[in-house]
């Protein structure tokens, strides 16, 4: 049992402690988004019981926060491929009836193929949607396609004017009689405003 009265002059003074103490480190720094996220945008206002105007706040909608690079169905959400390669889904009924097409399947074991989400490779080392019996993802040189489009293009295009060719063929032969003397037409017009061009038919 300790003896005598205690010495309080013997406890280290506050300067003393505050020099021995650690001193302070920074560890990082804090995300702004996180004390200062997004702000919301104003939507609507009410005005109050004492004629005090509320503003009512929303957030913006998620599919306006995502990632706008890729659409929906665009594999490039799911694998990182070279930027020449142009990615198509094909579903295994069309594969059977066709054939690749001169497209080739992206296989997860290519150096060149990074995938995202580790679910979508079949047992076949395939990416494929849906579960096994789902779309297979293929690619082409971009510059394949492209000169692929071209031709069908110009073989649409040849189609078109072999209609409107025809239209103006048969004019001609009921203007000279040639199905008879009291056959006549009065106007033939090919429809052409009825041809569009899919890629240009967009959601406006």
């Amino acid at each position: 049992m300790p003896h005598g009265i205690p010495n309080i002059n013997n406890r280290p003074s506050l300067k003393e402690e505050l020099a021995s103490s650690p001193s302070l480190e920074v560890l990082g720094t804090v995300n702004p988004t996180i004390t200062d996220p997004t702000p919301m945008q104003p939507t609507s206002y009410f005005t109050g019981p004492a004629g005090e105007q509320v503003t009512f706040t929303e957030p913006p909608p998620p599919w306006e926060m995502g990632d706008k690079r890729y659409a929906a169905s665009d594999a490039r959400q799911f694998v990182d491929v070279p930027e020449n390669w142009e990615l198509r889904w094909i579903n295994p009924k069309t594969l059977d009836q066709f054939g690749w097409r001169h497209w080739q399947p992206v296989m997860a074991s290519d150096p060149r193929v990074k995938v995202k989400v580790d679910s979508m490779v079949s047992v076949s080392n395939n990416i494929r949607r849906g579960g096994d019996t789902g779309d297979i993802l293929a690619w082409m040189w971009k510059s394949w396609v492209e000169s692929r489009r071209r031709e069908l293009s110009a073989a649409s295009a040849q189609l078109r004017q072999s209609s409107v060719d025809r239209t103006a063929t048969l004019k001609e032969e009921f203007a000279r009689g040639t199905y008879g003397p009291n056959v006549r037409v009065e106007s033939a017009r090919h429809p052409t405003h009825t041809i569009g061009e899919g890629r240009s038919m967009v959601d406006p």
